[in-house]
């Protein structure tokens, strides 16, 4: 049998067709847009940011930036849900899905 490339998702053995480090940045970036409002800052969140890797701020795939977002989902979800950022907590329940 042989399968379609584009339309096949294979999740947690190839990752074919998952684009995970687009998601991953989609989530960085809504994280980067709730901590701009100083009521969602804190020491955590300027402490995530400076370890956001390089490869993020240079807009290349590295599986470091989905690495980042997958060891702090739970503080990412539970910022997201605070903010009510509703776009936030879909991408990131759709990267921890897909991707983690």
């Amino acid at each position: 049998m042989e399968y379609d490339k584009k339309e096949t998702v294979d999740r947690y053995v190839t990752f074919m067709n998952i684009d995970c480090y687009k998601h991953a940045t989609e989530v960085i970036d809504a994280i980067i847009e709730v901590t701009e409002d100083e009521k969602y800052n804190n020491r955590f969140w300027e402490v995530f940011k400076e370890k956001i890797p390089q490869s993020y701020h240079e807009k290349q795939s590295d599986e470091k930036v989905l690495y980042h977002v997958c060891a702090s989902i739970f503080y990412i979800e539970e910022l997201f849900e605070e903010s009510n950022h509703t776009i936030g907590l879909a991408l990131m329940k759709n990267c921890e899905y897909q991707c983690c």
